[in-house]
């Protein structure tokens, strides 16, 4: 065998034992490669989860009790007459537009929530005169209510007579009961994901709640509606 031969081979010899060790060296790298992503992934995974469970602790609701900033609470355009007025575009023109002085305000609450998504929970309970009452229902009577049976468990009301209503399966109830004695009650919940976050009966009293209203985490009509 020549010199060259030789040469030859012994350099065919170095390059196979090159690639032998350079294999499991970016072996190793592609391992490395791979385990830092999976570990930021799992960094900033945590840190949206803390971020967020941060936002649902510190988070408080918000309450509002004075009816002389009624239309401020309400959201109410005072000076654009084609403002539509809405949360969540859940049309709320079933509360009054103002407070006049023939009302006699008995109780108004409203609240907001917003740990990650924008709660509101609302309630007014007003008497009237008989003429200024009889208007009112006339009002609301003309509203073009729709379908609310069965959504969040809502039954058909019968602890007042409901006058007029704006439901959604997703986002909630806008509506008006009525004792049918002067007396009505404007209420709202808004809110989707379908559950609130806002524990809503330490703020309106269970009786002007619609019938059968439940909104609580893991609620029946959650679990149908996420198909668990």
């Amino acid at each position: 065998m020549t010199d060259v031969s030789m040469n030859e081979n012994q350099n065919e010899n170095q390059n196979k034992n090159l690639n032998k060790k350079n294999v499991p060296t970016a072996l190793k790298v592609v391992i490395i490669i791979g385990g830092v992503i999976i570990a930021l992934r799992i960094i900033l995974f945590l840190g949206v989860a803390g971020v967020l469970m941060a936002s649902f602790t510190t988070s408080k609701p918000e309450v509002y009790e004075d009816v002389n900033r009624y239309r401020e609470y309400m959201s109410f355009s005072t000076s654009d007459d084609e403002t539509k007025w809405e949360k969540w575009g859940m049309d709320e023109t079933i509360w009054p537009e103002r407070i006049s002085r023939n009302m006699d305000v008995k109780d108004f609450t409203m609240v907001y929530f917003n740990p990650w998504d924008a709660q509101y929970l609302g309630y007014m309970v007003v008497d009237y005169p008989k003429e200024e009452y009889e208007r009112e229902v006339e009002r609301l009577k003309a509203y073009p209510s729709t379908e609310y049976i069965g959504y969040y468990g809502v039954r058909e009301e019968t602890t007042y007579d409901l006058l007029a209503i704006n439901a959604d399966p997703y986002y909630g109830f806008v509506y008006a009961l009525t004792d049918g004695k002067g007396r009505i009650i404007y209420a709202e919940q808004i809110f989707c994901n379908y559950s609130m976050d806002l524990d809503y009966r330490a703020y309106i009293p269970e009786e002007y709640l619609l019938d059968g209203f439940d909104a609580s985490l893991d609620n029946e009509y959650e679990l149908k509606m996420m198909g668990d």
